[in-house]
């Protein structure tokens, strides 16, 4: 009966956590300025939105309180070579899904 038990949790919402908005990037969509908070690498092994093969995926927070879930590989690459390029993961990009698995991300 030990497992039937709901396990519950809570957390304190703050006035920031109350206009939260989920950004997408779909073909043919962009993000003109993503300015970057911090990314978190979310891991959950049962998740189906994975990035591929593994059991984790990005979330990206903006400075304005907005969220990008990336769970492409291609998206991902293109992102940390930017944040390379930048020196910082705090920068400002340019996204655009351009076609299937295409995307073109620039510093800004």
């Amino acid at each position: 009966m030990e497992q039937d038990r709901i396990i519950t949790q809570s957390e304190i919402v703050g006035i920031e956590d109350l206009g939260t908005d989920f950004l997408s990037l779909r073909v043919g969509e962009e993000i003109p300025r993503l300015e970057i908070r911090q990314i978190r690498k979310v891991i959950n092994r049962i998740k189906q939105d994975n990035l591929s093969g593994v059991d984790y995926k990005y979330i990206i927070e903006t400075k304005d309180n907005k969220v990008l879930t990336v769970n492409s590989w291609i998206l991902w690459k293109n992102i940390a070579a930017a944040l390379q390029e930048a020196g910082q993961v705090e920068a400002t990009l340019e996204l655009k899904h351009t076609g299937f698995e295409e995307y073109s991300v620039r510093v800004i």
